[in-house]
């Protein structure tokens, strides 16, 4: 998926560039043990997430990766919802916050969307905006999900005209 991704590196770095560096990023979150997702659509992978624990023992930085192809198709949004109910039911996390291009009303409108915030600088037009969101809402606390209302989809079934354009 990362070969093809674009644009390379163009926040904070991410994803790497040349192939040696990704490779090395990839094995980084693996030896750090980031909780890593991804979407799949028939045999290729189209999307990436993960969290990424600290600064605090119940706290995790969420980071998010969608093929340009797949955009607009509702399935980063998906892939979000089902990294947040993990973070909360599996892991027990009390906060994730991430960062993200200001300069990219789609992605902040989407992680507003499911219950992120700005925190510090909160103009829409700095370079980087962190969000945080709290989990364990009091909607979120029963064994179903509120997003699903039923337990999280471990696989997405997509229609492939859906996936034509």
């Amino acid at each position: 998926m990362y070969l093809a991704f674009e644009p390379k590196g163009q926040f904070q770095g991410l994803p790497p560039v040349t192939p040696v560096h990704l490779g090395e990023w990839l094995r980084e979150l693996q030896r750090k043990g980031a909780d890593q997702f991804v979407l799949a659509v028939e045999d290729r992978i189209v999307g990436h997430s993960m969290l990424c624990r600290g600064p605090g023992p119940n706290e995790a930085e969420f980071a998010i990766f969608l093929h340009q192809k797949f955009r607009g198709l509702g399935l980063g949004r998906r892939l979000l919802l089902c990294t947040l109910n993990y973070a909360c039911k599996q892991l027990g996390l009390s906060r994730i916050w991430l960062s993200v291009q200001g300069a990219n009303p789609r992605a902040v409108r989407l992680f507003e969307s499911v219950g992120f915030r700005p925190i510090g600088d909160t103009d829409p037009l700095a370079w980087e905006l962190e969000m945080e969101r709290p989990l364990h809402c009091e909607k979120c606390k029963g064994e179903e999900c509120a997003i699903f209302q039923q337990h999280p989809p471990q696989n997405l079934k997509l229609r492939r005209d859906r996936l034509s354009g």
